[in-house]
């Protein structure tokens, strides 16, 4: 890329495809451990002037940014975009990339140069993009933990996949790490100046700075006497973490000293995100995200139902101690009117329940001793039925119960559905953990096959299931 602005090759970034890079970061990757934390909102600044010492992106800053009256509040909103951009189910991130191509496709206009920009070139896109990855590689050294040649890398593949998939085209992206930081230097050196975009940036925070959501608690009084010291002191050290030369043009004096204690502040804030917990060392998105995620992968001993209890909670309905027909339409009923099926399908879930007790009570009669007890199975017989590995069936009987569900007949249960069926009573954290243990690929979306496989599991003995013991286990 030169140092001036030219005609842009590619019109409008590209919606993503329907497949995803494997370099798409998920739950185990480098930037879900990175991005969401809070202390990024100390290196933040730096990538924001960053961006805005580009040319387009300075003009369109400076003509459409609503920096200038709320610079906290655009900065939140940043932030809560990228948290959609990586924590989010795929559909959900489908959403924030169009309303993102939507809101840039309506920015163009003539810099303070007279020359024309628009906010969908796709160089200038992929510039304000790889800002973010070098933040995050920033916070990390400032803070004390430097990444690893191999982790800057694993990092910078991740963080360019998620470019990819935004629709930045992939030959204006450095391919590799190594290439980023040949990119970065030319950039800094050839391209970023002191633009208007950064001047108003700079006034905005140095003048009106409110103060940031979590310190909102503050009595205006209280906050009005340190936001003078408080917005000098985070000027400062955002133009001491710029990289020379792009630093000597900005029209902010970098007192002796300010190095260290900006080391010292991120390495304060490294230590205390190692150690808090994960509400706390995490923006609120990222936080439910992961926190679902970690919750939905432990699966220790004592979660795993118990069949005898199962069989007593939830198929005995009468409490006698044995299963019969009443029981299972019992069952039947609660399930097509937790889930307010209409006539045909409260007419498919009983019909398959029916066959289900058929298949059950005849494989129960089949190896019992006497001729007493017809009708009626127990919790032994349930086992050596669960036992005889005759998971069809039920997974038959679930099927009807995830057809029934499916309110929208797309063969699919998205999150909505999910949460219907739970009926709120559930905490948005636990109900994000229920729906990431179903959605394996995290597409935001669940197969009915893949509900019912679940369904079936868990009245099996084999596995938990918040939604079977929401949906199945309530009379």
């Amino acid at each position: 890329m030169t140092g001036t602005p030219k005609p842009n090759p590619h019109p409008d970034p590209a919606p993503t495809g329907t497949g995803q890079s494997p370099d798409f970061p998920g739950p185990d990757s480098l930037t879900w451990r990175y991005l969401g934390q809070w202390r990024l909102m100390l290196v933040i600044g730096r990538a924001l002037v960053l961006e805005t010492g580009h040319p387009m992106v300075g003009a369109a800053v400076s003509d459409y940014s609503t920096y200038r009256k709320h610079p906290w509040r655009r900065t939140e909103q940043t932030v809560v975009s990228l948290q959609r951009q990586v924590y989010v189910p795929r559909r959900d991130r489908a959403k924030e990339y169009a309303r993102l191509r939507r809101l840039h496709a309506r920015i163009h206009g003539t810099d303070e140069l007279g020359r024309a920009y628009s906010a969908i070139d796709a160089e200038a896109m992929a510039w304000v993009h790889l800002t973010l990855y070098d933040a995050m590689v920033t916070m990390c050294a400032t803070g004390g933990e430097p990444l690893s040649p191999d982790d800057e890398a694993r990092l910078y593949r991740e963080w360019r996949a998620v470019a990819v998939e935004f629709g930045i085209p992939d030959d204006v992206l450095p391919r590799t790490s190594a290439d980023f930081r040949v990119y970065f230097d030319r950039m800094v050196r050839d391209v970023l100046r002191d633009t208007r975009g950064v001047h108003q940036l700079i006034e905005s925070v140095q003048r009106e700075f409110p103060p940031p959501q979590w310190l909102a608690f503050l009595p205006d009084p209280v906050w009005r006497a340190v936001r003078g010291a408080v917005a000098k002191a985070y000027v400062v050290g955002t133009v001491s973490m710029l990289p020379s030369p792009f630093r000597e043009q900005m029209p902010v004096a970098v007192p002796r000293g300010t190095e260290t204690v900006v080391s010292l502040v991120t390495r304060a804030a490294t230590v205390a995100a190692r150690h808090l917990p994960v509400r706390w060392a995490y923006m609120p998105l990222a936080a439910t995200y992961i926190d679902a995620h970690r919750r939905a992968r432990r699966r220790p001993e004592r979660e795993q139902p118990d069949l005898a209890a199962l069989f007593a909670r939830i198929l005995d309905r009468t409490g006698d101690g044995h299963v019969g027909w009443s029981d299972m339409a019992g069952m039947a009923r609660a399930v097509v009117t937790q889930l307010d099926a209409d006539e045909g399908a409260e007419a498919e879930v009983y019909d398959a329940f029916a066959q289900w007790w058929q298949e059950l009570n005849a494989h129960a009669a089949a190896h019992r001793a006497g001729p007493e007890g017809d009708d009626q199975v127990s919790a032994a017989e349930y086992a050596a039925f669960v036992a005889a590995g005759r998971d069809h069936v039920l997974h038959t009987t679930m099927l009807a119960v995830a057809r029934a569900a499916d309110r929208d007949g797309d063969g699919l249960i998205d999150r909505d559905d999910y949460a219907r069926l739970l009926r709120a009573d559930i905490a948005e954290v636990d109900l994000r953990t229920g729906f990431e243990r179903l959605d394996r690929d995290r597409d935001g979306r669940v197969t009915l096959d893949e509900f019912a496989a679940a369904l079936t599991a868990y009245l099996t003995g084999r596995a938990p299931s918040e939604v079977g013991e929401h949906l199945l286990g309530r009379a």
